[in-house]
């Protein structure tokens, strides 16, 4: 086993793959889905389910609650629902044996995990299945995590074989929080479908005209999840700013969650309703990025942004707050500006009204976003299994 935090490799081939035997069955171990467009994460585990089946693997998926209504179909495996509501109780101890029984009859060979809960559980459930490889999933800089969990989640370490994190912040983090010894971390980047964005300039048009944007007015998007770490009310603080300079700019959020309500007010409160559209949660975004001319990610605490991936790709500039991950995928192709300071996100926003710095920014940002393809991510991917697996005899 490598005894250093590796780095992604060059880009390969995409397309599908001539498989010679089948390869062993991987769990994709969660907490819970609560919708498609959900959230990062969530997105990433049906993407991985996706690489794994091009990659020769059969993946399953399962989750400890709450996520019945997702189908095989839509996940592209297999799905177990483990029935795990609550560990203060009898029957959610039963539940986690029953897991053990199914991975036991499923013959999984590899268990990836992911959130916090599945995160501490999963390893001591894996072992006891019998599992030969456990992979700990860190998407974030966990932030939040006290004391008490912190110390629980390192016995949990001492049972993974690989704590893969999203991002080289997100493994230093961890290395001193959860003391992960270096020889146990890997550094596997999230991967972003290139092609996807290729066809946008067709698309801005007519989703401009859906959302009623002028031809000469600036659109500045956000898309993530309204929770409290993504600082969606300190969008609006800045989107207040910047329109009391310049009334052309218009303002998306695409996304929902917990602070709806009090964003929907805080808008009514500034009066600003004819100026920023709140667009909901949307399973497909590329609308909105096709009819934006500034991506936008107000994150207090960030792992390794999907959104701003997907700023890159659709060749958007991009104002981003200096966390977690931001800096390191942006580089010098976006705005860096401090977290929970709306006057310093106006600033960078008044910045980027200008088409040409815009058009410079955004090209320089597709460019730079080639290093996080789906190839790259694949490829990955199929190397951390196949050395974890082969070290154990799979």
């Amino acid at each position: 086993m490598s005894t250093t935090v590796l780095e992604i490799p060059g880009a390969i081939a995409t397309g599908e793959r001539r498989v010679k035997a089948l390869k062993p069955r991987i769990l994709f171990l969660i907490d819970e889905i609560g919708g498609i467009a959900e959230g990062g994460t969530e997105r990433q585990v049906l993407q991985l389910i996706e690489m794994a089946r091009r990659l020769g693997y059969e993946p399953r998926l399962a989750v400890l609650r709450g996520t019945e209504w997702l189908t095989e179909e839509e996940a592209g495996c297999p799905v177990h629902s483990a029935g795990v509501h609550s560990l203060l109780r009898p029957s959610g101890w039963r539940a986690c044996l029953e897991l053990v029984r199914w991975m036991r009859r499923q013959r999984i060979k590899l268990v990836q995990t992911f959130f916090i809960e599945c995160n501490i559980l999963g390893p001591w459930l894996a072992r006891l299945a019998g599992v030969p490889v456990v992979i700990g999933s860190r998407r974030n800089l966990n932030e939040w995590m006290g004391p008490a969990t912190r110390q629980i989640q390192r016995l949990a370490n001492l049972s993974a074989d690989c704590i893969l994190a999203n991002s080289k912040i997100a493994a230093q983090s961890i290395q001193g929080a959860e003391r992960v010894p270096q020889r146990k971390l890997r550094v596997a980047y999230n991967g972003i479908d290139l092609a996807k964005f290729s066809k946008l300039n067709q698309l801005r048009d007519q989703a401009r005209r859906m959302l009623g944007i002028a031809e000469d007015e600036v659109l500045v998007g956000n898309i993530s999840c309204m929770r409290e770490v993504k600082g969606i009310p300190q969008f609006v603080d800045a989107a207040r700013i910047v329109l009391a300079t310049d009334p052309r700019m218009r303002f998306v959020v695409v996304g929902d969650g917990q602070e709806y309500a009090q964003v929907v007010e805080r808008i009514r409160r500034y009066g600003l309703e004819d100026r920023i559209h709140l667009a909901g949660a949307q399973v497909d975004v590329m609308p909105y990025l096709a009819a934006m001319d500034i991506g936008v990610l107000s994150s207090l605490a960030e792992g390794f942004s999907n959104s701003l991936l997907e700023y890159m790709a659709s060749g958007l500039p991009s104002v981003a707050t200096d966390v977690g991950g931001n800096r390191e995928a942006l580089e010098e192709t976006g705005v860096l500006v401090p977290p929970d300071d709306p006057a310093a996100l106006a600033e960078a926003i008044l910045r980027l009204r200008g088409s040409a710095l815009r058009q410079q920014m955004g090209q320089a940002a597709r460019q730079r976003v080639e290093q996080f393809s789906l190839a790259r991510a694949e490829k990955r991917m199929e190397e951390i299994y196949g050395e974890l697996l082969q070290a154990k005899g799979n």
